[in-house]
């Protein structure tokens, strides 16, 4: 098939953020048995440096500003600012002229905001829209619903209730929607009633059954008693479960301690707390090799929506991990493998157990990466690709 593949951020599994990786993977998967034509946005530099990695001939890249999407926010007050920011004139009339050229089948969406460009199936209504889900955009707005306060609660709810009517519009007309879990597949039925064309796929967290099995054999090289969290830092969300850890780690009384907080872009906020026994890494050139070394992985989170790619990464690399349910959602919801852990006590106990016990810590970095190759291989998500882009 002819396959126009669409995205908000470059594809690239050397990303520095969970959805680029998965994003890359796909690039790849698709590929290998379609042709595959990509159109992209460029975000920021790092956008530009992933750009390098595809030949003129097989992808086209837009170029956005921070200040041009505040203006489109401005300018499509009736749709949720995350969505509107990616409407994009340029890029809409470039889809249309791309699929005249190189006689596309069926588009393949990433990320619920690029469902907008559904519109071109006014001009082309036999063309195939397929769109990624990476999480339920209206269940994460809702938590931040929750947790926000003042003004901050007032626009959440606000932009809940954009959320709700676009995502509904964009799943409904969807031809097929690609979801990561079982929890958002069933969530898209409670909320919108989707129950035809919706295929659940693993997602490629960013190792590979080799690398996993190389990580179980290396325990020596583990620091004692180290503690990482994983995170994009410029995500509210993820700052406020680092700070958290943060604050967890700082009470824990325990020798030789080391906290990791491994992300890019944290603010002047996490970065004061660096130095001693707790390292803000940002940026890091190889993740998977900052997460190995640690001896567990920590995940207080209390916000954000779908499967956490950070707490399936630590899993496969073999590190226990401690989270909320928020953590584990459509990975471990029944605290099978995860320590699962909602209040900062929890947490604290759950870590000084791992730390302490040296029999219980190998049965479970044992068993975590044996069930996330078990539970999420890629190769489900090819069979599925084989299907709907026959």
């Amino acid at each position: 098939m002819n396959i126009l593949y669409i995205s908000p951020y470059v594809p690239s599994v050397h990303a520095c953020h969970a959805g680029g990786v998965l994003m890359g993977k796909e690039v790849e998967t698709i590929r290998e048995k379609n042709n595959l034509y990509l159109i992209s946005f460029i975000n920021n530099d790092n956008d530009k440096q992933l750009a390098k990695e595809y030949a003129d001939n097989e992808a086209e890249f837009f170029e956005i500003k921070k200040w041009q999407m505040c203006l489109k926010a401005i300018l499509h007050p009736f749709t949720p600012n995350l969505f509107a920011i990616r409407i994009d004139k340029r890029f809409e009339k470039r889809v249309c002229n791309i699929i005249k050229e190189k006689q596309i089948d069926a588009i393949h969406a990433d990320y619920t905001a690029m469902g907008y460009y559904q519109i071109v199936k006014k001009y082309f209504p036999k063309i195939q829209f397929n769109m990624v889900e990476h999480d339920v955009v209206q269940q994460s707005y809702k938590r931040q619903a929750e947790h926000a306060g003042g003004l901050r609660k007032i626009y959440y709810k606000w932009q809940l209730s954009l959320v709700k009517k676009k995502e509904l519009k964009y799943c409904k007309r969807a031809d097929a929607v690609f979801v990561l879990n079982d929890k958002d597949k069933k969530l898209l039925f409670d909320y919108y009633g989707l129950d035809k064309a919706v295929y659940k796929i693993n997602p490629y967290y960013g190792v590979d059954i080799e690398a996993s099995q190389n990580n179980l054999e290396q325990n020596d090289e583990k620091e004692k008693n180290s503690i990482c969290f994983v995170g994009q830092m410029g995500r509210a969300e993820n700052k406020r479960a680092a700070l958290r850890l943060i604050r967890i780690f700082s009470n824990i009384n325990l020798k030789n301690k080391k906290l990791y907080i491994i992300g890019a872009n944290p603010d002047d906020e996490l970065l004061k707390f660096h130095g001693g026994n707790i390292v803000i890494t940002g940026f890091v050139d190889d993740i998977n090799a900052a997460i190995a070394k640690c001896k567990i992985g920590v995940f207080p989170l209390e916000e954000g929506a779908g499967i956490k790619f950070k707490v399936l990464l630590a899993l496969a690399l073999g590190l226990p991990v401690v989270t909320t349910a928020v953590g584990a959602e459509g990975i471990d919801e029944n605290g099978n493998i995860i320590d699962l852990a909602e209040t900062d006590e929890e947490i604290t106990k759950c870590i000084l157990k791992l730390l302490a016990d040296e029999s219980y810590y190998t049965d479970k970095r044992n068993k975590t990466a044996e069930y996330v190759r078990n539970h999420f291989g890629w190769n489900e998500t090819e069979k599925i690709f084989d299907k709907v882009y026959l």
